[in-house]
């Protein structure tokens, strides 16, 4: 008997996990705390595009977890990493004994969520692609990558071999000994990014083309990373060596060209790429860069790593999100006197 398998939060990476797992015969429950969404997918099915193909299923879909009867084994939370830890615990009184969750959030949020259920009822995944809602009930995988899961304790588990055969129906799979390192890897991708990314209203061409953004981003990128081995953390590769955008604060000039010239050709590979954040911004809603860039300050703090452009990062995005500071080109002006 297979697991009974709920998935929290269909929003871009919930959607395309939960329709290409029922494309694939699976079948999990959609909880999506949103009535729209709801009514869209039982209306029209759940429908998804991938690089090679579309399809639409029909889902088994419900606004609230009170409506979802039974007992789950797993949960799999793909909400925003605002609203995990709530959802974690809402869940928790519907798994069974051994039942577990899967958080897939940008940032770091498992040991957020273990204070609140216990650690041990926590697995760690990290989404090495890109998925977008783009109406209620519709949905795109924009993006290659790998789903990377795995214990944070470094075990190989069976329950850890079960979601990575759930998931290989989305994409390719990597279990992980290590996922400290993958999420701290993939935490100085979206610190520099996303956050760097909001201020300004640019794409990253157009951001990277500026030589002073080149030095912030580097600069951001490397604090993530000090702070990461800081703790005995090692990153692990995810689309690229970790250390690619690592500029060390001893860096004679060869390495400072090098490296500048490797965020030039980052800005022009992706020239049209808008960060989630800036986009979060936009639509008037609060962003992730507390469990991002406010996470680094954080820990960052104990381990005796100085972090002034995560920690200016941070405030400048909060400071945008209640409206004292606009979204301008003007704003690279601060953070240069940092660099």
């Amino acid at each position: 008997m297979s697991d009974r398998v709920v998935i929290l939060g269909i929003g871009g990476i919930g959607g395309v996990v939960a329709g290409c797992m029922i494309e694939a015969g699976l079948r999990p429950v959609l909880v999506t705390s949103n009535a729209e969404v709801t009514a869209a997918i039982r209306a029209n099915g759940l429908r998804v595009k991938l690089p090679d193909r579309s399809f639409t299923v029909q889902a088994e879909v419900f606004t609230t977890l009170a409506e979802a009867s039974g007992v789950f084994d797993a949960a799999y939370l793909t909400m925003k990493a605002l609203s995990v830890v709530e959802a974690a615990q809402n869940v928790a009184q519907y798994l069974s004994s051994d039942g577990y969750v899967v958080t897939f959030q940008n940032g770091i949020v498992e040991d957020a969520v273990g204070d609140a259920i216990g650690i041990g009822r926590v697995v760690s995944a990290s989404v090495g692609w890109n998925g977008i809602m783009h109406a209620p009930g519709e949905y795109e995988r924009t993006t290659p990558g790998d789903t990377f899961v795995g214990e944070l304790n470094g075990s190989v588990t069976p329950r850890v071999n079960a979601i990575a055969a759930a998931l290989r129906h989305v994409g390719p799979v990597t279990i992980s000994q290590n996922m400290r390192g993958v999420l701290w890897s993939k935490l100085a991708i979206n610190c520099t990014v996303n956050s760097v990314g909001a201020l300004t209203g640019e794409t990253l061409g157009e951001l990277l083309a500026d030589a002073r953004v080149r030095r912030i981003f580097l600069r951001t990128y490397s604090e993530v990373v000090d702070t990461a081995e800081a703790q005995g953390i090692r990153l692990e590769r995810i689309a690229a060596n970790p250390k690619l955008l690592y500029l060390p604060k001893t860096a004679g000039l060869f390495t400072r060209y090098a490296k500048d010239i490797i965020a030039r050709m980052l800005g022009r590979k992706y020239k049209s790429a808008r960060s989630s954040t800036l986009q979060s911004l936009e639509r008037g809603r609060k962003t992730e860069v507390d469990f991002l860039n406010g996470y680094v300050v954080e820990i960052a703090s104990r381990v005796g790593v100085n972090a002034p452009m995560n920690r200016a990062l941070a405030r400048m995005i909060n400071e945008i999100e209640v409206g004292t500071l606009k979204i301008e080109k003007s704003n690279v002006g601060e953070l240069a006197n940092l660099s």
